[in-house]
């Protein structure tokens, strides 16, 4: 007798209902083969073979069902979702749009049409099907929250929180509904709603890596580094096969400078996902910021092999070209990053720094204006209007960013604005205001807007780095230097410092304190040695705060002359100023010292790393900025000894000139 085709697609029913699958799926081969005209037998091996995530297989299954059954909406929807898992989005949209031809009052077969579109791009008609869906089903969850996220795809933000308020209303049990809801909010720039919405959704679901993943990342939006790395790393704990999450967990240690830490999360990522660019990415990041140049480019090669339009790898690899004194590759580097990244900031604002570094000041400052987008920005806009620098305004603030060297050179072009018939202030950290005192006494220097009125309608703003651009390209067409100078009263305080017969050296090493900054540009103090090894000098540590522990270090650490602890307590550079008067000369590595001593006018020698700072320029001892500067620059990246042991020598000559002349 043959077999009974019910008793075998009920056995292998109870098979799928049991998560047997495949032998399920075994049992319904033999069932189709041995009752080919049976659609149901095709319809549960089409299932099955879904449920396996074998979908082109269940195309074959649901179009032989569909075949036998070609009036039925079911087996056409059946073929439909069998050709979207299969990726065959267009061929889908064809079957479903028959369903709803056919049944219109077919729910399932609108949604899915959502779905097929969502896939094709087409997210404005997606959502016009999910509401169809939703009309013929207002509790259709599903409908509902692909709706939201293709409301989101269009950048239709109240709309998509207005479906995601609906999803928590009706799963309030449901995190992923606020997991969503957070990551559009993060999108939107509501940091405070995304932290809260992660919080809301870690408290659901404690252990849940999505959960986990955007509060760290509302953290990390808020600068807050150790609550990103403790959420990270919970989610990396908690779904440890996910690439993604250990990669941004990488990029949060870098920022805490757990440098190998963060190599270690790369190496897990890459071990998981060998293409992953991002990871090869972070692990040049750290490499560099541990002097490993070399390994870093290779990463960086690596990354962009795996992703060619990786715009943030082909930025760092032109940092890292600097970095190994690779001059001549640099700007076809740069112009890459460019390309690639049209509309990127970081990448259009190294493009500016290269023309800059290359004296192409038009072209440089233009581009320069892309440091208000870059993350994070060089300065945040004030609450009215920016000046254009055509209109005459009313009363003009001007914006003071970046850091103490950036406000020291670009401050020289704010007495340019003087006299122009409308009052000037100059808005700074509140450090540098007693220094800013001695630019212009027409223009009034202030740290905050407690004393304007923001709402004047004749009231404008510019940021200080756009000077440049609005007022002199050229800077050998800038004021003269000096620019600044020092308060009298300190002057005469500091005099004690000099001693008949000595040349007095004052001595800067170290700059920023983050590594992936300072990449190259601090020297150690003992390079300073053939400095202190020179009869009749006398070595002034300027240094304050980070790097003055290396004071105690060096053999020579004896014949430095060290400050006191309230020096320049009362404001950046007061007392550094009044003392750079008294000394014959200043040697420093690329840090706002220079800036100083060049703005004062003083005699200063800046130690430069092979491809330094774009102000510097690519190549020459003579600054366009800072006439009283002499630049030394490394002959091989990383080599400080011949750079101090040239200065030393130049020092000698300086000391032995006034002998030599007398002598004539």
């Amino acid at each position: 007798m043959p077999p009974d085709p019910r008793a075998v697609l009920a056995e292998a029913a109870s098979l799928l209902r049991a998560g047997q699958v495949d032998l399920a799926i075994d049992g319904l081969r033999r069932a189709t083969a041995q009752f080919p005209a049976i659609p149901d037998a095709h319809r549960m091996l089409a299932m099955a073979l879904l449920q396996a995530g074998r979908a082109k297989d269940a195309v074959q299954s649901a179009r032989a069902g569909a075949q036998l059954t070609p009036g039925d909406p079911h087996a056409l929807l059946l073929l439909g979702v069998a050709l979207l898992g299969a990726g065959q989005a267009e061929k889908a949209l064809t079957q479903f749009e028959k369903v709803t031809a056919r049944a219109p009052g077919f729910a399932e077969a609108y949604f899915q049409a959502g779905n097929a579109l969502s896939a094709l791009g087409r997210f404005k008609e997606a959502v016009a099907r999910y509401t169809v869906a939703l009309e013929r089903d207002p509790r259709a969850i599903e409908a509902l929250a692909n709706r939201a996220i293709a409301f989101a795809r269009l950048r239709m933000t109240a709309e998509a929180l207005a479906d995601f308020d609906r999803l928590i209303v009706l799963q309030p049990w449901m995190p992923l509904h606020v997991i969503n809801k957070g990551g559009l909010l993060m999108e939107a720039g509501d940091l405070a709603g995304a932290r809260a919405a992660a919080e809301k959704a870690v408290e659901l679901a404690p252990g849940h890596p999505d959960a986990l993943f955007l509060l760290g990342q509302a953290r990390l939006a808020a600068n807050d580094l150790q609550g990103a790395a403790e959420a990270l790393g919970g989610a990396v704990d908690a779904a440890p096969e996910r690439a993604d999450n250990r990669v941004m967990l990488a990029q949060v240690l870098r920022r805490l400078e757990a440098f190998p830490e963060a190599i270690a999360q790369c190496d897990a990522a890459l071990a998981l996902d060998p293409k992953l660019a991002g990871a090869y990415y972070e692990r040049a990041e750290a490499r560099r910021a541990l002097d490993d140049a070399p390994g870093a480019l290779a990463d960086l090669d690596a990354a962009l092999i795996a992703a060619p339009r990786h715009v943030q790898a082909a930025v760092a690899r032109v940092y890292v070209l600097g970095d190994l004194g690779r001059v001549g590759e640099i700007r076809p580097a740069v112009e890459r990053a460019a390309r690639l990244g049209p509309t990127y900031p970081d990448a259009q604002f190294h493009l500016a720094m290269d023309d800059l570094a290359l004296g192409h000041w038009a072209k440089g400052w233009q581009g320069y204006e892309a440091r208000a987008r870059i993350i994070p920005p060089t300065y945040l806009p004030l609450p009215f209007t920016r000046w254009d620098g055509k209109e005459t305004p009313e009363r003009l603030i001007v914006l003071g960013e970046q850091g103490f060297g950036d406000a020291i050179q670009f401050a020289r072009l704010v007495p340019l604005l003087a006299g122009r018939g409308f009052p000037v202030q100059f808005l700074v950290r509140a450090p540098l205001i007693p220094l800013f005192r001695s630019l212009h006494p027409e223009v009034e220097i202030i740290e905050d807007l407690s004393g304007v009125d923001t709402s004047a309608p004749g009231l404008r703003w510019v940021p200080l780095g756009s000077l440049p651009l609005l007022l002199a390209h050229d800077p050998a067409q800038w004021p003269a230097v000096p620019y600044l100078a020092a308060e009298p009263d300190r002057v005469r305080q500091w005099s004690h410092v000099r001693a008949a017969g000595d040349m007095v050296i004052g001595i800067t090493w170290q700059g920023s304190t983050r590594r992936d900054l300072d990449v190259g540009r601090s020297a150690p103090l003992a390079a300073f040695a053939p400095l202190a090894e020179i009869e009749g000098v006398k070595l002034v540590a300027i240094q304050r705060n980070a790097g003055t522990e290396q004071m105690d270090e060096v053999p020579f650490r004896k014949a430095l002359l060290r400050l006191d602890e309230d020096f320049d307590a009362d404001g950046a550079f007061l007392d550094t100023a009044a003392l750079l008067s008294h000394l014959d000369l200043v040697v420093t590595t690329d840090t706002s010292m220079a800036h100083l001593a060049g703005a004062l006018g003083i005699p200063a020698i800046v130690a430069l790393r092979a491809v330094p700072d774009w102000r510097w320029g690519r190549e020459g001892e003579g600054s366009i900025f800072y006439p009283s500067l002499t630049l030394v620059r490394q002959a091989r990246p990383g080599m400080w000894d011949g750079v101090f042991e040239t200065i030393a020598e130049m020092v000698r000559r300086q000391m032995a000139a006034p002998s030599a002349n007398e002598g004539e």
